[in-house]
């Protein structure tokens, strides 16, 4: 899976910076559709996007995050 680079010098900053996913990463992430991902974000709020030039782009440990939370809310 191909994830979104910053540029050189923003890896050059002392920041750890998350990598990003676009909407399509993350839907084939999750084998879910543009219906679910929109209801995720904006009426459950499970997971927050970015607008970046007019995209949303999801960070990398919020999804990682959100798999793990709801994965151990299963397993109790």
């Amino acid at each position: 899976m191909d994830y979104i680079k910053f540029p050189k010098s923003y890896e050059q900053t002392k920041k750890s910076l998350s990598e990003l996913m676009s909407r399509k990463q993350v839907m084939e992430h999750f084998g879910i559709g543009k219906t679910t991902l929109h209801r995720w974000t904006n009426v459950e709020g499970k997971l927050k996007s970015f607008p970046i030039g007019g995209r949303k782009f999801f960070k990398l440990d919020d999804v990682e995050n959100m798999i793990e939370s709801y994965y151990s809310e299963s397993n109790n």
